[in-house]
């Protein structure tokens, strides 16, 4: 049979066959089949039960193997057995971690204490090994020492690695489960270590003081298009501007096909000033118990007793990117996650593999996002509404414009209340009197001009995105307190054939 004749009738892809092809040349237990095939596992039960069907493939217990027609077959194909060539020292990451001894043989009682997974989270837990070899990855880039770090999520308990070393500067957690985040503070305050937690939804918008503030972050997100995007790009939020920052992520193949992962790179990489510098061999090693919803195999009449037997060794595995930002980059802005998103589970997801093939799906069908699809639509809807907004503000009567004390860090606390993110600020008196301010921000512009002998302050802010300016001169007002004032608000960046409403005007004035 040609490739192509039996890619039609399995359904599948002729190079996610020759993926399976090859790994059942180089493995016999099935799960570790799962492991190294690099196909979506509801896609490689799909293929393993056809090559079954037409004699390509027989099980004896808990092993696969190709029959003399499966092998003539992989032949043909010119899919080669190939010789394990990985360094049994590393792990094929590169990097060992001798140099912190110490600190792996304390972590090693705390990973056996550490609450179990849980399913609701989306958790899986690495092995200590894994856990030291992206610590290591880590540090030898630099973003480690000296280093604020965040983490997004941590049931891998890297954050308690982090901080055993004694390297960074500040460690910050955001995690969503009560259980973790009450184990690893009790760690960190019996250990005396330099962490602090924060338990919080990361699909909500994190703390106003965590953004843009670090050189590093690291996140295992789930991987559905939308949840990969969220996780990465609240950690890219948190980043300071400008260029050397990093950013670190797990993402398998084992959940996630090859077209999400050229969706989710060609996304990062045309929307934020940034390159990828690492995509690691699959050195991340989960223990067993990834595989927990192997019992719902019985319950849809699935006839494939390999994969029914529970793994005799650890299969699931995950490669590790690393970002790196561009002196060009600003941190983008935080979001709350849209609740139509799907965030953890779709038909490529390990949890809804049964589920999938009991619907006869022969592929995963993955529900695309219509942005990725029509980028160009997005983009002219978008000029419809307009592209950002614009107030300019006219403050009079000032009880407080005698002097620029105070205005530096009324500025700053302006833009956080709006989400903003402040790039640059420039404050500068004048002989004999007045005084301006100029300040750029990610999302646009603020400047502001003062006369104090009049008691007058012009004010315009200009931002794009979520950001709301109205905030910021809000927070402003709250500062000169004036007895008079007027406001224009302005859409900017509307289409010039569209119907865009004159300028309105709003006066106040005070009693």
């Amino acid at each position: 049979m040609k490739m192509t004749d039996l890619s039609r009738v399995i359904g599948a892809g002729s190079d996610d066959i020759a993926r399976v092809m090859r790994a059942l040349l180089e493995y016999s237990d099935a799960w570790q089949v799962a492991g190294h095939a690099n196909v979506p596992f509801a896609d490689l039960l799909d293929i393993l039960q056809k090559l079954r069907e037409r004699e390509l493939v027989e099980f004896d217990k808990s092993d696969l193997r190709l029959t003399e027609q499966g092998e003539a077959f992989a032949r043909e194909l010119r899919v080669a057995r190939t010789r394990d060539v990985t360094c049994p020292r590393c792990a094929g990451s590169g990097f060992e971690f001798e140099q912190f001894h110490d600190a792996y043989h304390q972590f090693l009682p705390l990973l056996k204490m550490r609450p179990p997974a849980e399913a609701t989270y989306d958790q899986g837990a690495l092995t200590a090994e894994s856990v030291f070899r992206r610590m290591a990855l880590m540090y030898a880039r630099g973003d480690v020492a000296d280093q604020k770090i965040l983490l997004l999520g941590d049931d891998d308990l890297l954050s308690l690695v982090l901080a055993l070393t004694g390297l960074p500067r500040e460690i910050v957690v955001v995690e969503i489960d009560p259980r973790l985040c009450k184990f690893i503070e009790q760690v960190a305050r019996e250990k005396h270590l330099n962490l602090r937690v924060i338990q919080h939804d990361a699909r909500e918008r994190l703390p106003a003081e965590l953004r843009a503030h670090f050189d590093t972050f690291v996140t295992d997100p789930s991987e559905t298009i939308q949840g990969l995007l969220l996780f990465v790009e609240k950690g890219l939020a948190m980043l300071a501007p400008g260029g050397g920052r990093a950013g670190y992520f797990g993402v398998t193949l084992i959940e996630a096909s090859m077209l999400k992962w050229n969706l989710w790179e060609r996304h990062l990489l045309q929307n934020h000033a940034l390159v990828f510098t690492h995509i690691s061999e699959p050195f991340s090693v989960y223990g067993t118990g990834m595989e927990a919803n192997t019992g719902g195999m019985s319950r849809i009449g699935l006839d494939f007793p390999p994969l029914a037997l529970p793994p005799r060794a650890p299969w699931y595995r995950s490669s590790f990117f690393r970002v790196e930002t561009l002196k060009e980059f600003v941190p983008p802005a935080d979001y709350d996650s849209n609740p139509r998103d799907e965030l953890y589970q779709d038909a490529e997801s390990l949890d809804e593999a049964w589920a999938v093939l009991a619907r006869d799906k022969a592929q995963s069908p993955i529900a695309i996002p219509q942005e990725f699809l029509n980028a160009s639509a997005m983009r002219a809807e978008q000029a419809q509404t307009g592209l950002g907004r614009h107030v300019i503000a006219e403050f009079w009567n000032c009880e407080n414009a005698q002097s620029e004390n105070g205005l530096s860090e009324a500025i700053e606390k302006a833009v956080r209340s709006a989400r903003a993110t402040l790039l640059d600020l420039s404050v500068r008196r004048f002989y004999p009197q007045g005084y301006s301010a100029i300040a750029l921000l990610a999302e646009s512009h603020l400047s502001l001009h003062a006369w104090p002998e009049l008691g007058y302050v012009a004010l315009d802010v200009f931002t794009c995105g979520d950001a709301d300016p109205q905030k910021i001169v809000q927070h402003l007002e709250e500062h000169f307190r004036p007895r008079d004032t007027e406001y224009i608000k302005i859409p900017r960046g509307r289409m010039r054939d569209a119907v865009v409403p004159e300028a309105m005007s709003l006066s106040h004035v005070s009693p």
